[in-house]
């Protein structure tokens, strides 16, 4: 009886009045949430929805909302990290394609051609980081 009680301790959570609860998929920076998942109701109806939420010198940072799929293009100038927060997509990805899910991450050098398609009942959520910053027009559409 002993031993039960001694391993109930040690594997409880110990509480902690610093500890900070997260909610899963939420977007953290110096100590403070900077994003959770409120679209609006127009952004609901949009099959594509970019939300920028930080630019600095060397980078921009952005959640994005797929329902259907992107378009194949190209970044001429711009790396590119994509942290998937909810879903599942089908990434093409250069002459691969993978089923990317929740904390996949895929990393997209300048230069590839590339595209995501929403394959879940819901809509896809990612948070992108692109360096150097977007600038907005970096993006040459291209032929599958």
């Amino acid at each position: 009886m002993i031993k039960r009680y001694i391993l109930l301790i040690l594997v409880t959570p110990l509480a902690c009045s610093s500890c900070v609860s997260i909610r899963r998929g939420a977007i953290i920076s110096t100590g403070k949430t900077i994003y959770h998942a409120n679209w609006s109701e127009e952004e609901h109806g949009d099959e594509i929805v970019v939300k920028t939420l930080n630019v600095t010198d060397t980078a921009s940072y952005h959640v994005i909302r797929l329902v259907t799929a992107e378009k194949p293009h190209i970044h001429d100038y711009h790396d590119l990290t994509v942290f998937v927060l909810k879903g599942r997509a089908r990434m093409n990805l250069g002459d691969r394609t993978e089923i990317v899910k929740a904390g996949d991450v895929i990393e997209i050098p300048r230069g590839v051609v590339h595209w995501a398609e929403n394959i879940g009942r819901q809509a896809s959520e990612v948070y992108a980081v692109f360096s150097p910053p977007f600038d907005g027009v970096d993006r040459r559409f291209v032929a599958e």
